[in-house]
């Protein structure tokens, strides 16, 4: 349970760092956490979110509650302090 605990906290390091890169660095996302979704001037497509993208959204929400639930979890199966 402790390596899924860690596992869980390093996913959730690591996609919120993801994500600070996606809205300053390379401005995928906008701040509100929408997909920013200019349309090309050339082709006038507006593109979608790709497989990563949409991997990364689920991963910020996910790795967030999977650490907060095996918390709980964990101080349940131990019981009160004795």
């Amino acid at each position: 349970m402790r390596i899924l605990r860690w596992l869980g906290v390093v996913l959730w390091a690591g996609s919120w760092y993801l994500m600070y890169l996606e809205i300053t660095r390379w401005r995928h996302v906008k701040p509100s956490l929408a997909f920013n979704s200019d349309p090309d001037p050339v082709t006038g497509m507006r593109p979608r979110p790709g497989e990563p993208l949409k991997l990364l959204y689920v991963t910020c929400v996910a790795a967030p509650l999977a650490v907060v639930g095996s918390l709980i979890l964990g101080h349940r199966t131990r019981g009160p302090a004795a």
